[in-house]
């Protein structure tokens, strides 16, 4: 019995650690978002945003990323309308939530709350198909994360422009490249 229990002790401490470790791991994704960003009031709206909760994990059971690009790019043209969320009119996070939710993933209408869910990514040079890209101060408001898209790949992402509305745009695209911040990916 004290061996049982032991050896269950000692699993379920393995456990903490292990996740403890994949903590710390997560921690440092976005500790690199914080250290890689030269602007001192963007650096310190990073650090509050951080204490607001990162990486909730989504259910990623009936997630299928290229039927997630496929069903965003129907809305292509869509008109863009702040807060909404259907071809009629659609913002950019109206447009994540729209075309994640057909396929299992539950996000908030609001891309400065979009951006705790999933594994933040670090680099630019780290992205892939599917990852959500966020942006700051696209407008103005109280929430420090203001754009969201999603990568498509070769340098480029699909959103709802406020003047376009649904595009496909260059992740280089000057004003773009200038407000982005990090990505997250929901599965790997």
């Amino acid at each position: 019995m004290y061996l049982r229990l032991f050896y269950i002790s000692s699993l379920l401490g393995f456990v903490v650690l292990q996740s403890s470790f994949n903590n710390k791991l997560n921690l440092d994704n976005f500790q690199q978002v914080i250290n890689q960003t030269t602007d001192s009031l963007v650096k310190e709206k990073l650090k509050q945003f951080q204490l607001g909760g990162i990486e909730r994990s989504v259910d990623t059971s009936n997630y299928d990323i290229e039927k997630v690009i496929a069903f965003a790019k129907t809305f292509i043209g869509t008109p863009h309308v702040m807060g909404g969320s259907s071809k009629q009119g659609i913002d950019c996070s109206g447009l994540v939530q729209v075309v994640h939710m057909e396929y299992g993933i539950i996000l908030p209408h609001s891309s400065h709350e979009q951006g705790r869910y999933g594994t933040v990514v670090a680099s630019v040079d780290s992205l892939k198909r599917g990852d959500l890209l966020f942006y700051y101060s696209s407008y103005n408001s109280s929430n420090f994360i203001t754009h969201v898209g999603i990568y498509l790949g070769d340098g480029t992402f699909i959103h709802a422009s406020a003047k376009s509305g649904v595009i496909i745009t260059k992740t280089s695209d000057t004003y773009w490249k200038s407000k982005y911040l990090f990505a997250t990916r929901f599965k790997s």
